[in-house]
């Protein structure tokens, strides 16, 4: 038997409500889905810009930055395709093997809203990673005992000290020079006559006058005292499109900090670690002293070495002349040989004044052995004791042939000094230099390299399931969809 059925309008109506109200609930639900699937698009963008960091400045330096090639209207531009094709290749992915996939975004734009280069604000990003790199890398004792000596060491005052003995010694031969010439000879150019010299034991094989020896030596060259010259590099560089010569690049990046002092001292613990140095030579490098250039400044090895062994001279030359006025039969022997030199010349009453003289270049003789044997890799203390004193008021000279030996494995060694050098140096000199170097070794612009940014992401989408929906007479089109992402490089 056939029954015949029938559907109101209502229940037509009803039915579609229905549908619209269930597509509608899933557009909204994909539509959170897109939120979602946009926010991972953007990490794996963010991902994309932070594994294509400059390869070589890591492997050489520790240093991680996103390198800049575009010019200044489209310095970003690889930037930006590098991070579309990302978000492209994984959309991709997912509707690959004919598989129908629900949530697919496509990127609109990408925009750098804010950057920070390497040399901005004085280079603060590159010392802030090198210094993160020796937190992580460096045991926390070796910089507490670095800490130690570079606060302790009174490296400027122990240089004027060492400038004013020179210049006592310069000050006595003048003085007295003038009187010996009279009697046709120098103080000290010939021993005094027995007679005037009170009998000392000590000083009866003395060969040469200690202030005539220290002027003559003078003369030599600084370099010459101290180590061979068939030794010495003569690498020289052109500094003229240097990092601290040339225009640079600079990013908007507002946020602004200071570094202190504990971050300074591990900016120097790290270029120790990277640049060489006299006793550890760097032979591929543009220069082979690296660390003197940081204290230099100068265009050639010859150049910045000749200012760290003068400055090592004078530093040693004021503690080496703190100790010997102290120590009592050492001072005695110095005011032996001053009455024989004033009762040469007549003027026995200013034994004292020349006394300090010969003291002064008997401290000086002991510098040049300290240098010496630092240079060779050995070590000095900085405050030495009777049994670490090396030279002999008789054979100052002897100072010329000190090397290192199994006695000088106790105090400082060269590295150690220069630390005490590098914190004379104003940060933003020993900043710039260090990026100067990295530049001219791997050939790179540092105001290129990029340590910091903020990107926007904006994306697109089209509608599934809202075709379906029969309520109102509004049909969308897309959907658009931004984020932000910063992005650092760093430990």
């Amino acid at each position: 038997m056939r029954k015949n059925g029938s559907v109101t309008v209502f229940f037509v109506l009803l039915l579609v409500l229905l549908a619209s109200v269930l597509f509608a609930f899933l557009e909204a639900a994909r539509v959170s889905c897109l939120k979602a699937e946009a926010h991972l698009c953007t990490g794996q963008a963010a991902d994309a810009v932070r594994a294509s960091y400059q390869p070589e400045l890591w492997k050489d330096y520790h240093l991680m930055f996103w390198q800049q090639t575009g010019t200044d209207t489209d310095r970003f531009s690889d930037l930006y395709q590098l991070q579309k094709d990302m978000i492209e290749k994984n959309q991709a992915v997912n509707v690959s093997h004919n598989n129908f996939f629900f949530l697919p975004v496509h990127s609109r734009a990408i925009t750098v809203e804010q950057y920070q280069l390497a040399t901005d604000s004085g280079g603060l990003a590159f010392r802030n990673q090198a210094a993160d790199w020796v937190k992580k890398t460096i045991a926390g004792d070796s910089i507490d005992l670095v800490w130690k000596v570079v606060t302790n060491a009174e490296t400027e005052q122990l240089e004027q000290s060492g400038i004013r003995q020179e210049q006592e010694v310069e000050d006595v031969l003048e003085q007295y020079g003038s009187k010996s010439e009279a009697s046709g000879t120098l103080p000290g150019e010939q021993n005094p006559p027995e007679a005037e010299l009170p009998s000392q034991p000590e000083l009866s094989g003395l060969q040469e006058d200690p202030l005539i020896w220290m002027k003559k030596v003078q003369k030599k060259g600084i370099l010459d005292l101290v180590m061979d010259g068939n030794k010495i590099s003569e690498k020289e560089t052109d500094w003229s499109e240097a990092v601290d010569s040339r225009q640079l690049q600079s990013g908007n990046w507002t946020e602004q900090a200071s570094s202190g002092s504990v971050e300074r001292m591990l900016f120097h613990l790290y270029c120790q670690g990277h640049f060489f140095n006299v006793t550890r030579n760097g032979n591929e490098k543009k220069l082979n002293y690296e660390m003197e250039y940081l204290i230099g400044g100068k265009t050639s090895d010859v150049a910045n070495l000749k200012v760290v062994v003068r400055r090592l001279l004078l530093i040693r030359e004021g503690i080496n002349l703190a100790y010997l006025e102290t120590d009592v039969q050492k001072s005695q022997e110095a005011l032996t040989l001053a009455l024989g030199i004033t009762s040469a010349v007549g003027n026995p009453e200013l034994a004292e004044p020349v006394k300090h003289a010969i003291l002064a270049a008997w401290a000086y003789a002991e510098s040049v052995s300290d240098v010496r044997i630092l240079l060779d890799g050995g070590h000095v203390s900085l405050i030495k004791t009777e049994a670490q004193w090396r030279t002999s008021l008789e054979h100052v000279g002897d100072c010329l042939n000190a090397s290192a030996d199994e006695t000088s494995r106790e105090g400082l060694g060269y590295e150690s000094y220069l630390q005490i050098l590098l914190w004379t140096v104003s940060e933003e000199k020993i900043t710039m230099r260090a990026m100067n170097l990295i530049e001219k070794n791997l050939d790179v612009r540092m105001d290129n390299m990029v340590s910091r940014m903020t990107c926007s992401y904006e994306y697109e989408a089209v509608p599934l399931f809202w075709s379906f929906v029969q309520i109102g007479n509004g049909r969308l089109t897309s959907y658009y969809f931004s984020n932000q992402a910063q992005i650092l490089f760093g430990l």
